[in-house]
């Protein structure tokens, strides 16, 4: 599968942290969404167009994560542009649909809470969503994050979530992005 330019095999290019393949929704196993949330700032600060679709409050995230340029929209029950009820999945599928279209080049879109999704509307639900965005994203230029913590799910869901998804261990990414801007900060990337 291609490739975005702004992503790339790990060591490769200096600008890139973390390899993440294009058409390809990936899981992020782990407590702490704190990692994806940095890839989502690095990827920014590199010009690519990030949609964060978020349990946080927009104004906070922007701010710790250095995500001023990307789009946030909320995950909330109350009413507001760029909100969305997490009972309407099916009106967030649509907008991250025409989100990525808007940018053919290529983007990263960051899905987290899932599971207060999964909470509202079901698990089988929020799986028909998740695999509903996954089979969108295939053929186009874009890749999509989704921090997961697995022990909010009964084993066996938490395996069909991650059946049809590519897996990335938090850890990992964590530690590709410690050397990453620890390789920044001395100069050499």
């Amino acid at each position: 599968m291609r490739m975005p330019q702004a992503y790339g095999e790990r060591g490769s290019d200096p600008e890139t942290p973390f390899p993440i393949e294009e058409g390809v929704c990936h899981l992020v196993r782990g407590k702490s969404v704190d990692s994806t949330y940095r890839l989502a700032g690095v990827q920014a600060e590199q010009s690519v167009p990030v949609l964060c679709v978020t349990r946080i409050y927009p104004d906070r995230l922007r701010a710790r994560y250095r995500l001023a340029s990307a789009t946030v929209w909320w995950i909330t029950e109350s009413p507001g542009e760029g909100h969305f009820d997490p009972t309407a999945v099916g009106t967030l599928a649509s907008a991250i649909e025409g989100y990525i279209d808007r940018h053919p080049e290529g983007c990263l879109v960051v899905l987290d809470g899932v599971e207060f999704i999964a909470i509202r509307i079901g698990f089988t639900k929020a799986l028909l969503f998740i695999e509903h965005v996954n089979e969108f994203i295939m053929p186009r230029r874009a890749t999509v994050l989704v921090p997961v913590d697995p022990e909010c799910f009964d084993p066996k869901e938490y395996a069909q979530l991650e059946r049809f998804t590519g897996g990335i261990a938090e850890e990992d990414l964590r530690d590709a992005l410690d050397t990453f801007e620890v390789n920044r900060n001395l100069g050499e990337g």
